[in-house]
């Protein structure tokens, strides 16, 4: 079966910046370990990804865990770094997206997202959105990746079998759910190396 669909992750695929590049600075004057925060987005991030709380609740919990407390203030700028870096686009990305449109292909996004982005999501990335068929964001469904039945949802959208879909995800455990599902997926690392692996795969 050939592939007619792929799926594109957002943050650290269509994005050009990572979370960390803005927050950790931040933890690193307020004498809080990267590790601290590393630990604490493991346990919760999914919760806030599938809308269960908000961004802000996420960090006071992983903070008072740690028996540290910060002001509103402190919490509401640590979150806007947080949200910022979900603002930088990728423009190679979004241009291949649009290559692949025009040779036929379908085009999905699939996304853990905290609701309370999804504004700042449409605004910055519209031109993105306008190209796919078919859009899945974790915490308007709450639900997250690697949950199969996200995966599964994106598919019904999209209108294609499973073994017809790529999936782009720069997280390994991501790709593996979608792989679960019966999807092809590879691991994003950079645009180059995501275009030559697709291309080798796919349009040879």
């Amino acid at each position: 079966m050939s592939v007619s669909g792929v799926v594109f992750d957002f943050g650290g695929v269509i994005t050009s910046l990572t979370m960390p590049d803005l927050v950790r600075p931040v933890m690193e004057e307020m004498g809080v370990p990267w590790s601290l925060l590393e630990e604490g987005f493991g346990k919760y991030r999914r919760f806030m990804d599938g809308d269960l709380m908000t961004m802000d609740e996420m960090y006071v919990k992983i903070f008072a865990e740690a028996d540290l407390a910060f002001s509103d203030e402190v919490i509401r700028g640590i979150v806007e770094r947080d949200q910022a870096s979900y603002t930088l686009r990728n423009e190679e990305t979004i241009a291949f997206m649009g290559e692949l449109k025009a040779r036929g292909f379908k085009i999905g996004i699939l996304t853990n997202m905290c609701r309370s982005f999804v504004p700042r999501f449409k605004e910055h990335f519209a031109d993105a959105i306008a190209l796919a068929d078919a859009l899945v964001i974790s915490g308007e469904e709450r639900m997250h990746k690697p949950e199969k039945r996200i995966y599964e949802l994106l598919r019904s959208r999209i209108g294609l079998e499973a073994g017809e879909l790529c999936f782009f995800d720069d997280v390994e455990m991501n790709c593996e759910g979608a792989r679960e599902d019966g999807w092809h997926s590879i691991r994003f690392r950079d645009i180059a190396q995501a275009k030559a692996d697709f291309e080798a795969l796919f349009l040879r």
